[in-house]
């Protein structure tokens, strides 16, 4: 970025850079939870179907914040969202780790009321970033590159669950289960400083992006019906990982809870953060409608080696590898769906997003409940079904970009 891109005492470098901590706060709102359930079980006899509840919360709140400002985003600043965002996303840790301080609220069984209320605040905040970070990062000027830029700021997403993960989880080792509030209090420090940033950096607007053709025909159509269920099924198979591997790595292979954050769930999120940085870097060079078949193919033999596999280390060997093969589900159906439909508008990455976000808030409460009666194995082995589905709805997308590609072909 040049230095014409100047407003005011801050230029459009600090606007990236607050849009990169609004996206690496998303990744510790959605993935702290999951890092210190093990200790939450230990200290409050949770059981792991209280996990996936957890889990379901953060996402269904998400979802409403999704809805919600794809109806008004057009009639509402930008800024004025952004700061409620990270301000909501602090007071949502704040309040998830005070009151399970407070004697009147062990004492009295509060402790998992007041987690769900924490869930809520920062869940919906959330969900407030993911819609819009991308515009704000989108309508930086004298970019060099819109895609490459956009491309950047999301791999922030895995490389903060990275941190998130190394952070927390040498806290725990270092200073103990029991004084967990504190690393979560460090968390909430990053919306704070993202609300500084997005109060005083300089923030450019889009024109909304004209919509051609009528909406419902597009919406209802087979193409986007079965867009709709890959991205569905592409957020539970990423998530029902991405929550349980530490868990998992902790109770059905006997690892340490170190052992499972570090080796297990970080290892998930290099994997994750090398496939979507590749993606950004040569999209343009992938046929996209293949690399999700061969990845949703590949999860699917993943989940069944997790659940199935008598060796520990190769089941969490196909867990860190199943980092790499989601890795492009959700943005890939994203690139398909924009490019079947390169005139609709914002508005179908808005309800894509949605139906990743009810896959991502479903599929985990149902695998939690799963795990607790038959066991995690079981779970994930059942769990397998999902990226399947999400196999047969890339190929049935592959048969019809192909179809497509032929009658273009056969016209010129």
């Amino acid at each position: 970025m040049s230095a014409s891109v100047i407003t005011g005492k801050l230029t459009y470098r600090s606007t990236f850079v607050a849009c990169v901590i609004g996206i690496a706060n998303q990744a510790v709102i959605a993935n702290i939870t999951a890092l210190l359930f093990v200790s939450f079980m230990d200290l409050y006899g949770f059981g792991v179907w209280q996990l996936g509840v957890l889990v379901g919360i953060n996402f269904c709140s998400q979802l409403i914040a999704d809805v919600t400002l794809t109806v008004f985003i057009d009639r509402l600043s930008y800024r004025k969202i952004a700061v409620a965002a990270v301000a909501l996303s602090a007071v949502g840790l704040i309040v998830f780790a005070l009151f399970p301080m407070f004697s009147f609220v062990t004492d009295g069984g509060l402790v998992y009321a007041f987690m769900i209320v924490g869930t809520v605040l920062f869940a919906f905040s959330g969900g407030m970033l993911e819609v819009i970070i991308t515009p704000i990062t989108d309508a930086i000027p004298d970019s060099k590159s819109k895609s490459g830029a956009l491309a950047l700021m999301h791999s922030f997403y895995a490389w903060g669950q990275v941190l998130a993960i190394v952070v927390t989880s040498l806290y725990v080792l270092a200073a103990g289960a029991e004084n967990w509030h504190y690393i979560v209090f460090f968390w909430a420090l990053m919306p704070v400083a993202g609300v500084v940033l997005f109060s005083l950096c300089p923030i450019n607007r889009r024109d909304p992006h004209p919509s051609a053709g009528k909406k419902s025909r597009t919406m209802f159509s087979p193409y986007m019906l079965i867009a709709m269920l890959a991205i569905f099924t592409a957020g539970g198979t990423e998530i029902v990982m991405n929550q349980y591997v530490s868990t998992f790595a902790t109770l059905s292979l006997g690892f340490d809870k170190f052992t499972s954050d570090m080796v297990g769930m970080c290892l998930f999120a290099v994997m994750m953060g090398i496939g979507r940085t590749v993606y950004g870097l040569m999209g343009d060079r992938l046929n996209m409608n293949k690399v999700l078949v061969l990845g949703s193919l590949t999860s699917f033999a993943l989940y069944l080696v997790v659940g199935l596999a008598p060796v520990s280390w190769v089941a969490l060997v196909a867990c860190v590898l199943c980092g790499l093969t989601v890795s492009l589900l959700w943005p890939g159906t994203l690139v398909v769906a924009g490019k079947k439909f390169p005139s609709a508008g914002a508005w179908i990455f808005a309800l894509l997003a949605i139906c990743g976000d009810l896959g991502g808030s479903i599929i985990p409460t149902g695998a939690g409940f799963f795990a607790d009666s038959l066991g995690l194995n079981a779970a994930f082995a059942i769990s397998s079904v999902i990226p399947l589905v999400c196999f047969i709805c890339n190929m049935l997308l592959l048969k019809s970009d192909k179809k497509t590609e032929c009658l273009m072909t056969k016209e010129n």
